[in-house]
């Protein structure tokens, strides 16, 4: 059979879930004899639909999917989103339904693109759809790809139609560790929803975080080397004035002893002394914790290639969540 009769007459009855509806798919024959393009891609459509009609769906489609990739047409679409259905590629078979109706609709093809609409609106609830959130705060210049393809921040918040497969997400931003997930999404319908937790700093950038070097204990031990400061200068001041209140006793004091006024001064110089003596104590103490909690203070980091990797499970029965973080 000729290229030219192979793109004129291609049918396909569809069996559909509401019922046994034959609908006939023919590519438009052209008036002109066809390029070797075209010629191609009529080969792969007539190969495809061989394959299809044989319950060969996998191989229908990458012959259907090439066919339309060379030289899109309502047919070939049409069959395409069929085939995609067979499989449970669902978000590929509603591309393809909805790229037939556009090609359908610029032609006046009212028919066909009724049809098209019709499928898309019957498949779209199946697509499994997968919902990627943000945990703020956003790291600065974020960036996020799935399966390696840049994704809009539109796409945040909102359920998007996949196919049925392995996903893996990336958060990355300038100064901070990479963030991967993989997400399997399996069973008609599920919505699947997928967490990035906020990024952490580099090790590098770590000292231009605001304050993000000081931890709990570091902030603890600042507060302690203030008190051992105070502390101890009290007690140096205290313990000061202790000595020269007991330097004045020496008026009221000879080697037999001293008169009333004389123990009067020595009594309040002894109890200065104990008070400069607590002071001190006070201040060693505080100082020795405000090191102990500075040098064991410091935020563990991760290496800045090592990023933290999470994995989710879904299916219809449930969902498992493992990772690494």
């Amino acid at each position: 059979m000729s290229s030219s009769s192979a793109g004129a007459g291609w049918a396909l009855p569809l069996v559909l879930s509401v019922g046994l509806v034959t609908t006939t798919f023919v590519r438009p024959a052209t008036a002109q004899q066809s390029s070797p393009l075209q010629q191609q891609a009529d080969t792969l459509f007539a190969e495809g639909r061989e394959l299809l009609e044989k319950g060969k769906f996998p191989e229908a489609c990458a012959k259907l999917a090439r066919s339309a990739e060379l030289s899109a047409a309502v047919g070939t679409l049409t069959n395409l989103g069929y085939c995609n259905e067979q499989i449970g590629k669902f978000r590929s078979a509603m591309n393809a339904y909805a790229e037939a109706e556009t090609l359908a609709t610029a032609v006046g093809d009212t028919k066909r693109a009724a049809f098209a609409r019709e499928r898309l609106a019957a498949v779209e609830p199946k697509a499994p759809k997968l919902v990627l959130r943000l945990v703020a705060p956003e790291a600065p210049g974020l960036t996020l790809k799935r399966n390696g393809v840049p994704m809009l921040k539109t796409d945040l918040d909102r359920p998007i139609p996949v196919d049925p497969q392995d996903y893996g997400i990336e958060a990355d931003a300038p100064g901070f560790v990479t963030w991967k997930g993989a997400v399997v999404v399996r069973g008609d319908g599920a919505v699947v929803t997928i967490m990035v937790p906020p990024l952490e700093r580099e090790a590098g950038h770590a000292e231009a975080a605001h304050g993000e070097t000081f931890g709990m204990k570091r902030v603890a031990a600042i507060g302690l080397g203030a008190l051992s400061l105070f502390a101890l200068g009290g007690g140096v001041a205290v313990g000061l004035a202790a000595k020269s209140r007991y330097d004045d006793s020496a008026d009221h004091c000879d080697a037999t002893g001293c008169d009333a006024t004389g123990a009067s001064i020595q009594s309040g110089a002894a109890a200065q002394g104990n008070v400069a003596t607590a002071l001190i104590a006070l201040g060693l103490l505080s100082g020795g914790g405000a090191v102990y909690l500075w040098l064991t203070g410091a935020p563990e980091r991760q290496p800045a290639a090592a990023a933290r990797a999470v994995r989710l499970d879904v299916t219809p029965r449930g969902a498992m969540l493992e990772g690494r973080f």
